[in-house]
């Protein structure tokens, strides 16, 4: 073999370990079920937009994706260990800006209120803020909600599982009273078949704009790749593919500052 063919065979070589490892990359995106940003709960396989959004950038940037399943609590804790790389539809806190990166833009853009619930034949009323105090206050573990409601230590907040769980307990009597965001628990009832007559809405609710992100791990390994993921969400953003993956939920669209 001449010093010309090895050359040749040297560079094939490297052009194929690089495909490789390319081929290889992959990203862990921790799932949990957020209808209609995800859904996991009765799948085979995640689905939602958030696996809509993540599956555009896998093709754009030629890698594969791991999706995990999760309830919210435990999605968190995968993200900010660096054992799951991505996650989707995290509201901005400080406690969770110290482990994890916001990636912008925000996909969930809502102006649903938060809202309580509880069983309608009961007599449980809740016209302001201080009607939440002695009450049992069903929350999902993980989630966050508003800065006065998530700080106040005086509440009686029942952490479980998943708000299905969460209503279940309220049906059952176990909890007073439920807070999640309107638009997201109404379609989250309709799909999880919950007895919704037995349910209402009560009085008080907190306006507010919700941005929902998704984040990325400060403890990933994969921080370059992450870096790329940023972009690439920036440029579906720019070019409006973002907004048409949105819009096929019939969700608000994406704003580009």
């Amino acid at each position: 073999m001449n010093f010309k063919h090895l050359i040749h065979i040297v560079i094939f070589a490297t052009l194929l370990l690089a495909h490789s490892v390319k081929a290889n990359e992959r990203l862990v995106v921790a799932v949990d079920h957020a209808p209609p940003y995800s859904y996991t709960l009765g799948e085979t396989r995640p689905r939602g937009l958030l696996i809509d959004i993540m599956m555009r950038i896998s093709k754009q940037l030629n890698i594969s994706l791991q999706l995990t399943p999760c309830p919210v609590s435990r999605c968190v804790q995968l993200i900010k260990a660096g054992q799951a790389d991505i996650g989707g539809a995290f509201i901005k806190t400080p406690e969770r800006a110290r482990d994890m990166v916001f990636l912008e833009p925000a996909y969930m853009v809502l102006s649903s209120p938060f809202v309580f619930y509880a069983q309608t034949e009961l007599d449980i009323t809740v016209n302001n803020y201080q009607d939440l105090y002695g009450k049992r206050i069903g929350v999902v573990r993980g989630a966050a909600h508003f800065a006065r409601f998530d700080n106040d230590k005086a509440l009686n907040k029942v952490a479980v599982q998943s708000e299905r769980i969460a209503m279940d307990l309220l049906l059952k009597g176990r909890l007073d009273v439920v807070i999640a965001v309107e638009q997201t628990a109404d379609h989250s009832l309709s799909v999880l078949n919950q007895p919704t007559h037995r349910l209402k809405k009560l009085n008080y609710r907190h306006d507010e704009p919700i941005l929902g992100f998704a984040v990325a791990s400060k403890r990933s390994e994969n921080q370059k790749l992450i870096k790329q993921v940023q972009e690439s969400l920036w440029s579906l953003a720019q070019s409006g593919e973002l907004s048409q993956l949105v819009d096929l939920y019939d969700l608000p669209p994406v704003v580009v500052n």
